[in-house]
């Protein structure tokens, strides 16, 4: 090696020899050069020639010898580049490059400097230097644009175009793509023109034109598959992938991608099949399925590290790294975040280094790091400023938002997205815009400006819409639905959020559709409607394992256990809050709620101060406030009064400072209340005045209600009576104006009512203490039954009785009035007061008041309503857990989860001998019962039971004297008195007197229900059931594959009676009936289930409508009653109900059926009916209250004329 500097010294003799000033000496050593530089590159030797090289133009001063051998000259400067570029780092080979082009420009020679142009314009794009790029291409486009180099000009717009689209700059990009494409188009070249409509397509993507970048796109592929170049039409079908994926047709962008794949696979194009994964990998990342994602972009990586090729490499890990994130895979995240950082920092791509610090940005703030966040979210800012990217500058800002927001520092983040949305709208990014009217409506929603964020979320769908942007509209969509469920607007949040999730399902999208289903479930667990709630949750649960998705997974866990817990399932509650808490321990997620629900207050504390202190370090201060917050809460529960005022007022400090307007309301009222408990009435009545004060400012109604609530009992416990009526006179004025903008839907003014009962309950209760019985019974009607109502006065056409409000009972005092030898039992509970009201002609006669105690839990129990959920499970004669499942059918899922909701096969047999009767039964005649039973003096009782008590037994109450109360009493019940009033003031010809429906053992078979397929088996005896019945009336049952939905909604509206006896579904008495045949699928719900809606939709005409079915009675057990099919055919005209409490014995329910249509034949009413028939069965071997006590009869006591009915002769 030692030889090659001797050899160029000798040279650089030879040349230093030579006379500069004469032209064939300066050729001579020129030639010199050039042979030895040729010879060394060609023999790989690149690190000797590069100072001989520089000697070599030690004549580049002398102009005048230049001109004469400028050929030879700019060989050896281009071998010199050459040079630069094989040894040195790119940076070098740019500045020498420079240097060069001012040479050339210097001698004129416009055709290779604009070749060199182009060369240093792309070495300027690889690395992130936008700017120098656009400024470089734009002079080789004016070059060829002087030489009249039409072909080579449309290239350099093409380059050019490419490069401002990386800026951001749309609209110089498109005219740019247009003006290459014209020029395409003159001169005839196709393949130029496909390329051009494809750059126009991801033009206009970006500028979230879907349409107009579909048509273009399509335009594309068309010449491609005539021109037969396979590499645009795999390309155009690549920027089609990528603009169907942008408005969120996930399936397309799928097969367009995989059609892209398949021609680069034809044409050998590894490279072209590793940037392809990358964008199925999106594709599956889009839509949640991030097992498929990463698999993806794990042939990507390996085809790019095959290829040596480190810009695609890094791509791979940092889209690796998003999808550990997605998985709650923080660290790992990380990890591949940094390693794409680290190659890009390598091979100078800036682009590549600030979306680096953007994913590592959002990676942090997901572990609640909020400084760490906004370190590298404005590293990328920095990036992006010194490449001129807006469009990135753009995102930057908005993720800054996001930091902000998280901190609770709203207006900062409102600043943030400003700026985002004013960069947006500048260079015209219409998604982007979108995106950030989404961004503030949130934060707007977050401070309580309610009306600024519904035109934000507005301006937002209103661009979706007009761009086809259909995943983004689904977005939006949702956000409007939460802001709606805040300002209490149920059924518009509801048809919000049911937009989204059709779309997310249309479009494929499983995470976005799991989300969808969370948020609705919240809806409907907010008003009460679990079993709704938890098929939600049920349905984003099994998306979020599907999918690997772990956060999702442990809060749909988190919200089940909540929703079982008030649905009283506590052991299944406990199961999914502790399943709940392992994944959050697993994601290393510090979750106090999780141990606060299981009740484990201290581990709740531990964790909750973990959290504080983290938040501390981070300065994230709305998690300060949130966390002192849980702090306070818990010590108010353990009683540790002080320390729960010192953590709520640090919250109320925090969230003063940071404009926290709802926050601040909630604090104040938490504050208010724990000074009710500390019996500081004044400044709890401040604090609570403030809440009030702020939440009607920000219109947050629930608040608002709450905090009412509060101010009435510190009025009260200050002896401030008329102060107390005030608020609560407020407070049902407020509900009751509420109540009328929730509409005509029956189902949200059920849930409305359930929220809204407090103020009613403590009106109720005061009114004793004025001995206003009357009026107190009165106010507790305006709570039940309301929804029920409004449907029964439409129904019959009535006035509402309920419309006047307080002057209400002035029209239904005279109820009793109509009813023969007739006492009302009237029950009602709060949480620690049962109250028996005793009603006779047109006033309250009696009332007792019981104190809770916990009689049964020895103090585990802290409410009637706790109480009663335990001891009804505890009852001998329900079907409890676990032995439910024996009267479900046959499963052929084989799942063994806790579902419920599976229909049960009609009355098995009971070989259980025990005659013993359930102590329980003993305990609540003691409770009910035996405190007014000297005021129960008629042989009638009309019983208006509260909520859970609907499921009470009152036929099978007994006595100490063992007598049971169905012995001594004709017993019926009603919703509420109204409900009674208006169906015996129903028109005298509204009820058919003619005509009988009778329903027997439909023929179900294998089925889909609830998406689970399941075999219900026939009921023999409920055919002989209906058979028998059609014999006693001389009409032909319905019976097998007779027994349709279609044939009876068909003949149910018209009949005088309607009898089923049928599978019956536990969770609200639904009727199994047999699918149309022949069906070509297995029959799914609306194939063959008579829903609640069903009969809710038709106009009935039935004096008596008997459900010889399980769980008939059963439903949602509320404020309006029991919401199941019993209240759907009430509300649809049906002037009284015969239901069946729990699962049916088979003969026992055949002749108890039996007896009660031979009384009813003779004349009896329905009442006499089923009490003669309960006696009949207690003497006759059917002793267990289970055989006799499952009917109870709802509304009216009818008496059907058999003669007029059937023209029978009894």
């Amino acid at each position: 090696m030692d030889a090659y500097p001797r050899i160029f010294n000798h040279v650089f003799i030879l040349v230093e020899a030579r006379d500069m000033n004469d032209t064939g000496e300066v050729i001579q050593a020129v030639l010199i050069g050039l042979i030895v530089v040729s010879f060394f590159l060609k023999t790989c030797r690149v690190l000797h020639v590069g100072g001989f090289c520089k000697k070599c133009l030690v004549f580049n001063h002398n102009k005048g010898v230049v001109h004469r051998i400028l050929k030879w000259y700019m060989a050896q400067h281009l071998a010199i580049f050459d040079i630069y570029c094989l040894t040195s780092d790119d940076s070098s080979v740019i500045e020498y490059g420079k240097r060069f082009l001012d040479t050339l420009h210097d001698y004129g020679e416009k055709s290779l400097e604009g070749n060199l142009l182009l060369t240093l314009a792309e070495l300027c794009e690889s690395h992130g230097k936008l700017v120098d790029a656009e400024e470089l291409f734009q002079k080789a486009a004016e070059i060829n644009n002087e030489m009249g180099a039409s072909s080579e000009e449309a290239f350099c717009y093409e380059r050019l175009g490419i490069v401002l689209h990386s800026l951001g700059e749309y609209v110089k990009a498109t005219v740019l793509f247009e003006n290459a494409l014209k020029i395409r188009m003159q001169e005839g070249d196709k393949t130029g023109q496909a390329r051009n409509y494809s750059n126009l397509g991801a033009m206009f993507q970006s500028l979230g034109k879907y349409m107009k970048a579909k048509e273009y796109l399509e335009e594309a592929l068309s010449i491609t598959k005539e021109t037969g170049d396979k590499d645009i039409e795999a390309s155009s079908y690549e920027n089609l992938g990528i603009v169907l994926e942008g408005i969120g047709e996930y399936n397309k962008a799928k097969e367009h991608h995989e059609k892209s794949l398949a021609i680069k696979h034809e044409i050998g194009d590894q490279k072209g099949k590793a940037l392809t994964y990358v964008n199925l990998g999106n594709v599956f990342l889009s839509i949640g399925e991030n097992a498929r994602a990463r698999e993806c972009l794990a042939k990507a990586l390996a085809m790019y590290q095959k290829a040596d090729e480190r810009k695609g490499e890094a791509t791979c890990y940092g889209n690796i790294g998003t999808v550990l994130q997605r998985l709650g895979q923080y660290q790992e995240a990380k990890d591949y975040h940094e390693k794409c950082l680290k190659i890009s920092r390598d091979i100078g791509n800036r682009n590549g280094e600030a979306s680096s610090y953007c994913n590592l940005g959002n990676v942090f703030l997901a572990l609640g790091e909020n400084a760490k966040a906004r370190d590298y979210f404005e590293k990328a800012i920095e990036i992006k400023e010194q490449t001129g990217d807006k469009l990135g500058k753009a995102k930057c800002y908005g993720n800054l938002g996001n930091v902000f927001q998280h901190l609770g520092k709203y207006r900062k983040a409102q600043d943030y997205y400003q700026k985002a949305l004013s960069i947006e709208q500048e260079i015209g990014n219409k998604k982007g815009e979108a995106a950030c009217y989404v961004s503030q409506g949130n934060v707007f929603q977050h401070i309580g400006d309610y009306a600024k964020a519904k035109d934000n979320y507005e301006n937002a769908i209103r661009i979706q819409q007009e761009i086809g942007d259909i995943n983004g509209e689904a977005n939006s969509f949702e956000g409007l639905g939460t802001l709606l469920k805040s300002v209490g607007d149920y059924s518009e949040a509801e048809a919000y959020y049911g937009k989204a999730v059709a779309i997310r399902r249309k479009l494929g999208n499983r995470r976005g559709e799991a989300s969808s289903y969370l948020n609705s479930g919240t809806l409907f667990q907010y008003q009460g409607e679990y079993f709704k709630a938890k098929d939600h949750y049920e349905k984003a649960l099994a998306i979020a394992q599907e999918i690997g998705a772990r956060k999702e997974e442990a809060i749909c866990k988190g919200n089940l256990g909540t929703v079982f817990k008030h649905l009283g399932e506590y052991v299944k509650a406990r199961d999914y809050y502790e399943n709940a808490l392992t994944i959050h321990k697993e994601m290393g997620n510090r979750r106090g709620d999780g141990f606060f629900n299981l009740g484990k207050y201290r581990k709740a504390d531990e964790n909750y101060q973990k959290t504080l202190l983290i938040s501390k370090l981070l300065r994230y201060r709305l998690g300060e406030a949130r966390s002192c917050t849980r702090i306070g809460s818990i010590h108010r529960i353990i009683g540790n009064h002080l320390t729960a005022k010192e953590y709520f007022e640090k919250a109320v400090s925090i969230s003063e400072e940071i404009g926290d307007r709802k926050g601040l309301a909630k604090e104040y009222e938490l504050l208010g209340s724990l000074y009710i408990s500390l019996g500081e009435n004044i400044k709890a009545k401040e604090y609570l005045e403030n809440a009030l004060a702020i939440s009607r400012e920000i219109r947050d109604g629930k608040q608002e209600f709450l905090t009412l609530c509060r101010l009435t009992m510190v009025s009260i416990l200050d002896g401030a009576v008329l102060d107390a009526f005030a608020c609560l006179f407020t407070n049902i004025q407020n509900c009751e104006e509420l109540r009328g903008a929730v509409g005509d839907n029956d189902q949200f003014k059920i849930c409305f009512a359930q929220q809204c009962v407090f103020p009613y309950w403590i009106l109720s209760e005061m009114f004793p203490l004025a001995e206003d019985y009357n009026q107190a019974l009165g106010i507790l009607e305006l709570g039940r039954a309301r929804a029920l109502t409004d449907t029964l006065s439409a129904q019959y056409s009535l006035e509402n009785q309920t419309s006047t409000g307080f002057q209400s009972w002035t029209s239904i005092e005279n109820v009793m009035d109509k009813q023969s030898n007739c006492t009302c039992l009237y029950i009602s509970y709060t949480p620690k007061n049962l109250v028996l009201w005793i009603l006779k002609g047109n006033c309250v006669s009696k009332t007792h008041e019981r104190e809770f105690i916990d009689v049964m839990q020895g103090g585990l129990l802290r409410t009637w309503d706790e109480f009663f959920a335990e001891s009804f499970r505890q009852f001998g004669v329900l079907s409890k857990g676990s032995n439910e499942d024996r009267y479900s059918c046959e499963d052929q899922t084989k799942d063994t989860s806790p579902e419920g909701g599976s229909f049960a096969p009609f009355r098995p047999v009971e070989e259980d001998e025990n005659n013993e009767p359930d102590p329980k039964l003993s305990l609540y005649y003691n409770m009910i019962i035996a405190p007014v039973a000297d005021f129960l003096d008629e042989p009638n009782i009309i019983i208006v039971p509260d909520r859970q008590l609907y499921r009470v037994p009152f036929a099978a109450l007994q006595a100490k004297n063992g007598k049971f109360l169905s012995e001594m009493f004709r017993i019926r019940f009603a919703p509420s008195l109204t409900t009674l009033k208006l169906i015996q003031d129903s028109p005298d010809d509204y009820h058919s007197q003619t005509g009988a429906l009778i329903v027997g053992d439909p023929e179900v078979g294998e089925v889909i229900y609830k998406g689970r397929r399941k075999v219900i088996p026939p009921l023999p005896c409920a055919r002989r059931e209906a058979e028998m019945i059609g014999r006693l009336l001389n009409i032909e049952p319905l019976i097998g594959q007779q027994a349709t939905r279609q044939a009876v909604l068909q003949k149910i509206q018209s009949v005088s009676l309607i009898h089923f006896a049928a599978h019956g579904n536990p969770d609200r008495g639904e009727i199994a009936l047999a699918p149309l045949r022949p069906i070509h699928h297995t029959p799914r719900d609306e194939d063959f289930v008579l829903s609640v809606t069903d009969i809710s939709q038709v106009k009935l005409r039935a004096k008596l409508v008997v459900l010889s079915c399980c769980h008939s009675a059963q439903g949602q057990f509320r404020t309006e009653g029991v919401v199941g099919i019993a209240r759907a055919f009430l509300g649809s005209g049906a002037r009284s109900v015969l239901v069946a409490l729990w699962a049916l014995e088979d003969t026992a329910t055949e002749q108890l059926m039996k007896c009660f249509y031979a009384h009813l034949a003779r004349g009896s009413s329905a009442c006499e009916s089923l009490h003669q028939a309960t006696k009949w069965m207690r003497r006759n071997g059917f002793s267990r209250v289970s055989q006799w006590a499952p009917f109870k009869l709802i509304g009216d006591d009818v008496t059907l004329d058999f003669g007029v009915i059937f023209g029978l002769k009894i």
